[in-house]
């Protein structure tokens, strides 16, 4: 396993920051042929510069952890119910990796505007975790849409705008979800053999924007080794899932990704927190390779999640 940085590019998203009502064209080009060399290697990088506020950052991963310290029972009012994205994922009911025996070693909360509905906390258990979550959606949709043009502008698409286009119906017609998670310590369970606190995969959407408040990634390089992904400050870590890769003929592929740990004292008494965005078009999209090179078959975004969920969730071996 390396522990060089180095792979992971920061990007200065100054030329488009959030202030910019349109991209400042003497950076522009710069920005797109950056994230377009960081998507056609590792297919991750950082972005730094971005105007996104860093105190709703800390404000959600506040909010977060009380929520995660409520009773279990409590938490389980609003479980994550089949087929829908919403809802709260309790430890060792998620795996990220169908080929390892056991599920993953953290717990998430997923807002899905899509099906969400009442399914919140009582605002008497978390106060201002839905209103947290809420807001840090809003804020993040923007970032995403920005990202998915510059994108579009490195594959030198006819319309700058086409992913956008195929991402305007967050919070009605599309699985857009925002997941705050937690990786509770070690030391609180017995650990199965091979488990892990998130097992290798690839996201399945089109585009991620991943907060982190502590190490602990770990990414794979070209080379197939898993690398450490640093922290770097306000940095916000993109990558891409396997649904761009299938739209792009694997031009921006989706690279896996994994939360292991290891088994020192220290590290077992440490927990985790991370709060991640994931981009998805709208249902209704018909994924088709851009490049007119038919290498998949057109797919509906709906039928694809659906696929990829079933996947994701299952029942633990014992």
């Amino acid at each position: 396993m390396g522990d060089s940085s180095s792979e992971i590019p920061v990007i200065d998203f100054s030329a488009y920051r959030l202030s910019l009502d349109k991209p400042d064209p003497s950076q522009f080009q710069k920005l797109v042929d950056d994230v377009h060399n960081a998507l056609t290697t590792i297919g991750f990088f950082f972005i730094v510069n971005t105007d996104f506020p860093q105190d709703k950052v800390e404000e959600l991963y506040k909010v977060s952890k009380q929520y995660f310290d409520l009773p279990l029972e409590v938490k389980l009012q609003c479980p994550r119910p089949q087929g829908s994205a919403h809802g709260y994922v309790k430890v060792d009911n998620e795996c990220t990796n169908p080929d390892r025996p056991h599920g993953d070693l953290k717990e998430n909360f997923n807002y899905c505007p899509q099906t969400a509905g009442a399914a919140w906390p009582l605002e008497s258990d978390c106060p201002g975790f839905k209103t947290a979550m809420c807001d840090f959606f809003d804020l993040c949709l923007p970032l995403c849409h920005r990202i998915l043009e510059i994108m579009a502008h490195g594959l030198k698409l006819e319309d700058p705008l086409y992913f956008v286009k195929h991402h305007q119906k967050a919070g009605k017609d599309s699985a857009m979800t925002l997941r705050t998670l937690y990786y509770p310590p070690l030391s609180s369970f017995k650990v199965k053999e091979q488990q892990v606190r998130c097992g290798e995969h690839s996201d399945f959407g089109s585009v991620t924007l991943l907060f982190q408040q502590t190490p602990g990634l770990l990414v794979r390089n070209i080379d197939g080794s898993y690398i450490k992904v640093p922290m770097v400050e306000a940095g916000i870590l993109i990558n891409t899932g396997s649904l761009m890769a299938r739209w792009t003929s694997d031009m921006y592929p989706a690279t896996k990704h994994c939360v292991f740990m290891d088994n020192t004292p220290e590290e077992m008494e440490k927990s985790r927190q991370s709060i991640a965005f994931f981009g998805y078009p709208d249902n209704d999209a018909i994924i088709e390779c851009v490049d007119k090179s038919n290498k998949y078959p057109p797919m509906s975004a709906l039928n694809y999640l659906k696929f990829r969920l079933n996947q994701l969730y299952h029942t633990p071996q014992s």
